[in-house]
């Protein structure tokens, strides 16, 4: 999904992509890659002329009166289009003029740079210039050389740092080509906005034109901000470009999108894209907030995700493209040459990592909360007595209460849940939280249910619904087999039609729980003449029944909560079968319309990381100079997944469809919370290798995870399904065709 989340910056969005289709198509940055000087092109006056220009910026600075977020979802379209010459350095300078003047002395500035009639530069890391005072009125006098700084090749404003005798700095706008200041362009990486060596000699700075509540931090923040988003863009294009490429081109009979290698360097690429978008969302929103630190870590994570995933986009999309991306013809050494050039200018993205883990590490975390739509306010009233009277109730009771009055599960429908819609369940989260009420967790009955209910008749939802919801019976899920794993469809355990029911034979293995389970949701066979989707019927299936054989298995762990079950001719009367006969797998792929909705709140970033933070923070190894980096690394792609889960909640709660961030979160989330188990081992030194103290703990997190990426269909098939699904790749053929 697009930076835009509303429908009122979807739209804004989707007018920017036209109107770039139609004003900024690949000839024009092309045509600066052969020219010796960089030189304003006429779209410069059109964009000035949409009043894209200062979007963000107040009215009476000539602006649109809207803020950096409405600047960022242009910039994510300017991106895709790789826009030629300062617009992001324009904009970041009127932003740091406006925030840093007194309203009269940035009021011309920044309305020159709205109209796009001045232009702007930013030297956010490139040095700073020697100042002395020049005066009883705080003018200053400076010198030196800035390089290399982008966009000063075109600049007449730039807004740079000026450094005392005693060390402080000061944050200065000057006039470019007057004043003893001048700019000469360097050959640059990126031909479509060049870089300069900015040389001043004795230029005046009044003190009227230097820059308040304006630090090197504030202004890398929003630089990395706004670069972020024109980062966004450009890697989609390369997304976008590769997946259209791999449809199309054929290479030993087939289209290379049906080479499993491609369909995964694809769908990876799928879920960087996602992680940089909702990064790049929330450092445009925290830059624009009143807390410093919070921004401090949201455009650090920005920083240390979006300009290297440019990167690693476009380099992905030339393996993809193959000889044709290397070619000059083809636009993608555009979009190669502005990632590279822009990680080189923001310093790359180990110095962001260190920065979130420094961050991270004293304390701050970034606060998601969000306001609720009006009809929350009533939701609260509806529901705060209903919380009370449970709540008040002795503690054997409250379960009751809460299955009475449908809160186990509110997204199920009525009278097992509540039929709540998003806002409703969020209120439900916040209220249970304020009376210190726990959901109680079904386990594997959270599948089982949703089928019983959509599927089952009234008897089986009689006999089944309620009594799991109480935790009086619970649930294993009898699915994998030695030869149905990942590929489901291919079991082979056989159902016999027999007097009162079926008979069931075979086997079944990674069952959780099988041997304390009281009943097992189970998939069979009972027609093998079927096709391999079809002739599957799923019944529920007694753990205590005769012929049935649970046998635990060890898991590399030591402990054995998975199962072989092998049945010999079980009986499961037609009072279990849920359904239809020979139409189970759509039951199996089945979830509920109408999904749990979890809104994400500021206090963590997940239990495991937390607790690799205080495991960092005792600093028992010091010798390790790149735990800092690997522990940011880490902390930036736990901040991505919250953010991920964030955008969907707020989809959800807008009433939009969230799209495909579900696979793509579980696929990230799985290998996520392995890194994590990893990283807590490996900070632990020489003593992980014991099993004493913390060390069991985190030896045994790191053997128990690596499950995760193989249950519930592996990574591999994880990466297949969003290769297919979500980005239309064709499937893979069938075996023998």
């Amino acid at each position: 999904m697009p930076i835009a989340l509303t429908d009122e910056h979807e739209a804004q969005r989707l007018s920017a992509r036209r109107w770039l289709d139609a004003h900024c198509p690949p000839e024009v940055p092309r045509s600066l890659l052969d020219v010796d000087e960089e030189k304003l092109l006429p779209v410069w006056g059109d964009m000035a002329d949409q009043g894209w220009l200062g979007v963000h910026l107040a009215e009476d600075f000539g602006g649109q009166g809207f803020g950096l977020f409405e600047l960022a979802v242009i910039l994510e379209e300017t991106g895709w289009s790789v826009f030629p010459g300062p617009l992001v350095t324009t904009a970041a300078a009127a932003w740091l003029v406006a925030a840093g003047l007194d309203r009269a002395a940035a009021r011309g500035i920044a309305r020159g740079l709205a109209a796009g009639t001045a232009v702007g530069a930013v030297a956010f890391d490139s040095g700073h210039l020697d100042a002395v005072a020049a005066g009883p009125d705080g003018d200053l006098e400076v010198t030196g050389t800035l390089r290399p700084v982008l966009g000063a090749s075109t600049a007449t404003a730039l807004v740079a740092p000026a450094r005392l005798a005693d060390g402080s700095e000061v944050w200065c706008v000057l006039d470019l080509g007057a004043g003893g200041a001048h700019a000469v362009t360097l050959p640059s990486l990126d031909p479509t906005r060049r870089v300069a060596a900015v040389e001043v000699e004795r230029s005046i700075v009044p003190a009227a034109r230097q820059l308040r509540g304006v630090d090197r931090a504030v202004v890398r923040r929003t630089v990395v901000a706004l670069m972020a988003a024109e980062h966004v863009g450009g890697s989609r294009w390369c997304l976008e470009t590769a997946t259209a490429y791999a449809k199309v081109r054929v290479q030993f009979g087939r289209p290379i999108g049906q080479f499993q290698a491609v369909k995964h360097r694809l769908a990876d690429m799928a879920v960087r894209v996602e992680q940089m978008t909702a990064v790049a969302w929330d450092a445009a929103m925290a830059v624009e907030g009143d807390d410093a630190d919070e921004a401090e870590l949201a455009t650090a994570t920005a920083g240390a995700l979006c300009a290297d995933g440019y990167v690693r986009c476009a380099q992905e999309c030339l393996q993809v493209l193959g000889g044709i991306g290397f070619t000059w013809e083809h636009d993608l050494h555009l979009h190669l040459k502005r990632a590279l050039a822009d990680r080189q200018l923001l310093g790359g993205p180990d110095r962001y990592r260190r920065r979130v883990a420094a961050v991270a590490g004293a304390g701050v975390r970034r606060d998601l909360a969000t306001d609720l739509p009006a009809e929350a306010d009533r939701w609260r009233r509806v529901l705060a007595p209903v919380m009370a009277e449970i709540g008040d109730a002795p503690v054997a009771d409250r379960r009751a209460g809460l299955v009475d009055a449908g809160l186990v599960a509110p997204h199920w429908p009525k009278p097992w849940g509540r039929d709540a819609r998003a806002v409703e369940q969020v209120v439900i989260d916040e209220l249970m939280a304020e009376a210190g009420l726990d959901r109680p967790h079904l386990g594997i009955g959270a599948w089982a249910l949703p089928v019983i209910i959509a599927c089952g008749d009234d008897g089986q939802r009689a006999r089944w619904v309620r009594r799991t919801l109480m935790g009086e019976i619970s649930w294993c899920q009898l699915f994998s087999e030695p030869g149905a794993g990942s590929d489901l469809a291919n079991l082979s355990t056989r159902a016999e039609r027999v007097e009162g029911g079926w008979s069931l034979t075979g086997q079944k293995v990674w069952t959780s729980m099988a041997q304390v389970a009281d009943w097992g949701i189970c998939l069979v066979r009972t027609d093998p003449e079927a096709p391999k989707h079809e002739g599957i019927t799923y019944v529920i299936v007694d753990m205590r029944s005769p012929g049935l054989d649970v046998r635990p298995l060890r898991e590399l762990t030591g402990a054995a909560m998975f199962n072989e079950v092998f049945f010999d001719s079980v009986f499961v009367p037609d009072d279990c079968v849920i359904g239809d006969v020979g139409r189970g797998w759509g039951m199996a792929r089945m979830t509920l319309a109408n999904e749990r909705v979890a809104m994400s709140s500021g206090g963590t970033f997940g239990t495991g990381v937390e607790s690799v933070l205080r495991l960092a923070a005792r600093g028992e190894h010091p010798d390790e100079p790149e735990t800092p980096s690997h522990l940011g690394t880490l902390l930036a792609e736990a901040q991505s997944l919250r953010l991920m889960t964030h955008r969907s909640t707020l989809q959800a709660l807008a009433g939009v469809d969230p799209g495909p961030a579900a696979s793509l979160r579980k696929l990230l989330g799985a290998e996520h919370e392995q890194r994590v188990q990893l990283m807590g081992l490996s900070l632990l030194g020489p003593e992980g290798a014991t099993l004493e103290g913390r060390s069991a703990r985190w030896t045994a997190g790191v053997l128990a995870t690596r499950c995760l990426t193989i249950a519930g269909g592996t990574s591999e098939v994880q990466r297949n399904v969003i290769a297919e699904r979500l980005l239309g790749l064709p499937r893979d053929p069938e075996p023998g065709r």
